[in-house]
């Protein structure tokens, strides 16, 4: 077997070892690290840009960020038991640095057979689909697994609810597999079977209990329809289609009705607040009003507040969060993060590895933009570009940006969009 067939088939293996749990999830991230030293050992380069450098720097920062912290924690404060925790995880997420690179590395030099990649993504999603709609029916999965939630369906995840996460993620590439590599011609017949995939993949997603997932996923279709020609022309039928499907599923279990009902009043209830906060129209909501992600939002912010500049080290939150001044609108209880991407590179990378991480996204858009519009292999580089954009849309509640699969998902993203859109026009398979 071809080192660009081993290498291609190590990262379309990555969404089987989301399946299996975070352990197999890093032995992946090895093999595919291993993979990209022993390219570049191999006498193989690619030059940097200044993405590339950016990113370089934002890990640097973290580096120091914990170093200082954990310094300042062990010296300065007392403290009779020495703490490296902070360090530790500043330490073993350089694994994602090295993760990036060694992406940009192969695909520079054109080892990865993307057509491979994009198989073992769409099969992987396809099969998770199908086993949350077939939990949802018969009451287990394929593996006799039954969901412990009334309102969520996990198929393959077991005990934990993140089946819909994962299939908004990885669904894009049944799309654009389909229309790269299918041989069916007729264009009015592609889109029925699109539109037969798209169907199967809502309904997953609503089985799955995911709320945000869902919204996400609809949005990334409807940009996807609005930025291609072709599809562009069917944009009123499918918006109809979409929330036909979403208004039929939803509705074909009082469980899943309540809860989507619940997501509803609670995202009208946050921006009711935040938008009181800041232009002073409408009211404030009593503590027992508040949904839980209002305190998560709020602790996160007068978090930060303790060390706006350089933050305090990754991971830290949930150290740093019960010492915030605690008022009477706040709960004094404590999560594992904040719930927002942003919010936690604020309390943990303070305004100076935000706006690094700000100047990333920016450039980052900017150059993918021109790919998207201009490239002829756009079809390739258009599921990573819309998985790393729903990755990173502001507004939406998340898990850590520090863990494991969300940064697996980041990275991975980050890498093959700076890495096509850095190249010249060239025929990738």
């Amino acid at each position: 077997m071809s080192k660009e067939k081993i290498l291609s088939i190590l990262i379309g293996t990555l969404p089987i070892s989301f399946i299996f749990g975070t352990f197999i999830v890093n032995i992946n991230i090895l093999s595919i690290i291993i993979g990209g030293l022993f390219i570049y050992l191999k006498g193989n380069r690619f030059k940097l840009n200044q993405i590339d450098s950016l990113i370089i720097l934002f890990f640097a920062y973290i580096l120091f960020t914990s170093f200082y912290n954990t310094f300042e924690i062990n010296f300065l404060q007392p403290n009779d038991k020495k703490e490296y925790y902070i360090l530790n995880k500043s330490l073993f997420f350089l694994r994602y640095l090295l993760l990036y690179l060694s992406i940009r590395i192969l695909i520079e030099n054109k080892l990865l057979n993307f057509k491979i990649i994009f198989y073992f993504f769409s099969s992987t999603v396809i099969f998770v689909i199908l086993d949350v709609i077939l939990q949802f029916f018969i009451g287990k999965d394929i593996f006799g697994f039954v969901s412990p939630y009334s309102h969520k369906y996990t198929g393959p995840f077991n005990d934990e609810a993140i089946a819909g996460g994962f299939i908004q993620r990885f669904s894009l590439f049944i799309f654009f597999s389909f229309i790269l590599y299918s041989s069916i011609k007729i264009t009015s017949f592609k889109i029925y079977i699109l539109s037969l995939l798209f169907f199967i993949t809502v309904i997953s997603i609503i089985f799955s209990g995911n709320r945000m997932p869902l919204m996400l996923f609809m949005f990334s279709i409807f940009l996807i329809l609005i930025t291609n020609k072709t599809l562009k022309q069917y944009l009123f039928q499918i918006l109809i289609f979409m929330f036909f499907i979403s208004l039929i599923t939803i509705n074909s279990s009082s469980a899943i009705k309540n809860y989507y009902k619940t997501f509803y009043s609670q995202s009208e209830k946050i921006i009711s607040l935040y938008s009181y906060r800041i232009t002073g129209i409408g009211s404030d909501l009593p503590l027992s009003m508040r949904p839980s992600y209002i305190f998560e939002f709020d602790a996160g912010i007068s978090t930060f507040k303790l060390n706006k500049f350089i933050g305090g080290g990754i991971k830290s939150f949930r150290f740093n969060c019960p010492k915030r001044k605690i008022t009477s609108k706040d709960r004094t209880t404590c999560n594992m993060h904040p719930h927002n991407y942003f919010l936690e590179i604020l309390t943990d990378l303070g305004l100076v590895g935000f706006l690094m991480f700000i100047a990333i996204i920016i450039l980052v858009l900017f150059k993918a933009y021109k790919k998207l519009i201009n490239s002829d292999n756009k079809y390739i580089f258009s599921p990573f570009f819309y998985i790393f954009l729903m990755e990173i849309f502001p507004f939406k509640s998340s898990g850590s940006f520090f863990t494991t699969n969300n940064s697996v998902i980041i990275f991975l993203t980050l890498a093959t969009i700076v890495a096509l859109s850095s190249e010249s026009e060239k025929e990738y398979n």
